[in-house]
């Protein structure tokens, strides 16, 4: 089932004009990317990640060898850690990078998959939190708002998990504690070890935080720290020429005007705005969202780069940046939207001829647009109602009001009950009408919960762990049967 990405609620309008062709901000080329050489300390990083990935499982030292070697296609994706692997669209960009390389090597090209873990990010209720379905099909939160250190700035990824949210977890499914969730174990472990144990080694995790990774990145730093007002200035620019041309920002500056640039990790891990100019050992310095892509593009120099909507508007709006600093930009791809439904929930889309893109309302509207007779003919009869009544009221006022004029206030308020009345009497007419079906609207309403719960679609919100529990592996070879990056269509995978 392939719909359009304009019927996905809320997509990004500069990333479908961007599909459609419009490459004012940002390139579109959608041929295979020239293989870029591995930078000066590709080696001595190849080695750092070959010993952080087999902490978590992932062999890959000969990969990690033939890519510094400058051998393979680079792919690159990323996410912040959250727990349990975070939202379904997590899986999508995984699936779409593995995707990526398995049908590239398919073609004879070799190519390496990085998964870039945004472990210094410091959003920690984001991470902290997981959705998951529950038995009618409506959503459950697990959430977890522990005390945090300080301001709350601190890096995610190298926080211990809490100990309430993995009971609840383990709770809630009923399922013996993995090793991913040991005692002590961090975000940032944490959503590794579970890649890991889902994805094997055929993807390589790069943890942001990495001191190695943040050595080769000191020139970039130290450029952005000398440069910063002619950055601020390329910023600024292009903000506006964005602005003209009728798009949003995806990062705004602050009420100074100025964009943050850097950060500074303290002792305790905290993050703290770098002031323009001063130096901090790499180590201790954090990238934003907007110099985040350029850490990654200078030091691990990508082909591809697979993002979601808002990763393509940060390359459209970071894009002078690139040619300023002399770091090469990757071409960058859309990652593949991918929404999953069991079986037994989308069988009502043949059964009851529903087009997938309605499910984004409600199991009244849906069946409502399926009884267009039954639904015009209460409408008719309301409206028809409404006019007879309203007729004899303005009757009584010529009558009365000639003879009591403080009578026009109560006739005027009367109207509007009427009104009203009769509006909510059509409301349940219709929803009785649509209803008399019980088993077609217990159907689209499980359907709608699935797809579109709570009014948020489902691969931004949902766990895609709770599916993986069911389905395992299963799961995982669908969505990566079904995702296609680069397509201004997004897809529902059957389990």
């Amino acid at each position: 089932m392939r719909i359009p990405l304009e019927k996905y609620p809320g997509m990004n309008r500069f990333v479908l004009d961007w599909l459609h062709g419009d490459e004012r901000f940002l390139p579109r080329d959608s041929a295979p990317a020239p293989r870029m050489q591995p930078g000066p300390d590709a080696a001595s990083l190849a080695a750092a990640l070959d010993a952080s990935n087999r902490r978590w499982g992932i062999f890959a030292k000969e990969k990690l060898q033939r890519w510094a070697a400058g051998g393979t296609v680079t792919i690159v994706a990323g996410q912040q850690v959250g727990f349990a692997g975070g939202p379904l669209y997590t899986l999508a960009k995984l699936a779409t990078i593995a995707r990526m390389k398995r049908d590239l090597e398919r073609q004879g090209t070799p190519a390496t998959a990085f998964f870039w873990l945004a472990t210094e990010d410091h959003d920690y209720d984001e991470a902290a939190t997981l959705y998951v379905p529950s038995r009618d099909a409506q959503l459950d939160l697990l959430c977890m708002r522990a005390i945090r250190t300080a301001d709350g700035r601190a890096a995610v990824g190298s926080l211990p998990v809490s100990e309430t949210l993995i009971t609840q977890l383990l709770a809630r499914f009923d399922i013996p504690r993995p090793q991913w969730l040991r005692e002590g174990i961090t975000f940032g472990d944490s959503f590794a070890g579970l890649i890991a144990e889902v994805f094997g080694s055929e993807i390589i995790l790069v943890d942001a935080l990495l001191p190695e990774l943040r050595r080769a990145g000191a020139p970039l730093f130290e450029q952005i720290r000398s440069r910063h007002d002619e950055i601020q200035q390329a910023l600024s620019t292009r903000a506006a020429a964005l602005e003209a041309a009728g798009y949003r920002e995806q990062v705004i500056a602050r009420e100074d005007n100025e964009y943050t640039l850097l950060f500074e990790l303290d002792e305790h891990g905290q993050r703290h705005p770098l002031s323009p100019g001063k130096a901090v050992p790499p180590e201790r310095t954090s990238t934003s969202a907007l110099t985040r892509p350029l850490l990654q593009d200078s030091v691990l120099r990508p082909d591809i780069f697979v993002g979601g909507p808002a990763e393509v508007a940060y390359y459209a709006q970071i894009a002078p940046l690139h040619e300023l600093l002399g770091v090469e930009m990757p071409r960058v791809a859309l990652r593949g939207h991918v929404l999953v439904a069991p079986q037994r929930v989308a069988r009502a889309f043949d059964r009851y001829d529903i087009d997938p893109a309605e499910v984004f309302s409600t199991a009244d509207t849906i069946l409502a647009g399926h009884e267009p007779a039954g639904v015009a003919s209460v409408q008719a009869i309301i409206d028809q109602g409404k006019r007879e009544l309203l007729a004899r009221v303005e009757q009584i006022a010529e009558l009365a009001l000639p003879a009591d004029h403080s009578l026009a206030g109560s006739i005027q308020r009367s109207i509007g009950h009427l009104e009203f009345h009769f509006n909510k009497l059509g409301e349940r007419a219709i929803k009785g009408l649509v209803r008399k079906d019980r088993e077609r609207y217990a159907a689209t309403r499980e359907l709608v919960a699935t797809l579109y719960p709570d009014r948020h679609v489902q691969d931004r919100v949902v766990s895609w762990f709770a599916y993986w529990l069911e389905h395992g592996q299963h799961l995982v070879d669908r969505v990566i049967e079904d995702v296609e990056a680069d397509r201004a269509f997004f897809t529902i995978a059957v389990l």
